[in-house]
């Protein structure tokens, strides 16, 4: 029972197998012919979509997109016509020297190749003290925040956790705020 078993599920794995090698997409034609343009560039707001395997003809090779919509319009239609190519995605750009350079992107819409968003929180300068007022400090509003975000309630009526007028007056009372008081003089 056992030995029928197995080969029963050998079986499926070898017709899966074959649908899965059936199913992969291949870039290559089985004719020979090298269809497929298979690098974008673009210079300024212009985008040329070359094939690189086959002379440059005005208008056919490379086919020139005045913005990213045309493009976008031009891939849909080679996918309902079965034509999927992979394409190097190239940006005309210019170097400290001054020289024409052409930089690899990943994408078309993607120009930072996955690097992860910068925060203008930690990399800005922070404001000129002229009165030195702030030396050892933590000034950074993200570092002050940190230890109300994390309590149940905040002293901070700025915050999404207030806790409201009294426990904000209470906390100034008990001494949290001491050296922090403002005495307005009135003449």
């Amino acid at each position: 029972m056992n030995s029928i078993l197995f080969i029963f599920i050998l079986f499926v794995f070898l017709i899966g197998g074959v649908y899965y090698s059936r199913c992969r997409e291949g870039f290559t034609s089985m004719d020979g012919k090298q269809r497929c343009p298979n690098v974008l560039i673009q210079k300024g707001a212009k985008f040329y979509l070359y094939n690189s395997k086959l002379d440059q003809v005005p208008g056919v090779n490379p086919v020139e997109f005045n913005n990213l919509e045309e493009y976008v319009e031009f891939i849909e239609w080679q996918h309902g016509a079965g034509i999927r190519c992979p394409v190097l995605y190239l940006q005309n750009t210019y170097d400290a020297q001054g020289n024409r350079v052409y930089k690899v992107r990943p994408s078309v819409t993607e120009l930072q190749g996955g690097l992860p968003p910068s925060s203008t929180g930690q990399t800005a300068f922070q404001d000129f003290d002229n009165t030195s007022q702030y030396i050892d400090a933590q000034t950074n509003p993200e570092l002050q925040n940190q230890s109300n975000e994390n309590m149940l309630f905040s002293d901070n009526a700025m915050d999404d956790n207030w806790g409201g007028q009294n426990y904000t007056e209470k906390h100034v009372e008990e001494g949290r705020y001491a050296g922090n008081e403002v005495n307005i003089l009135v003449a």
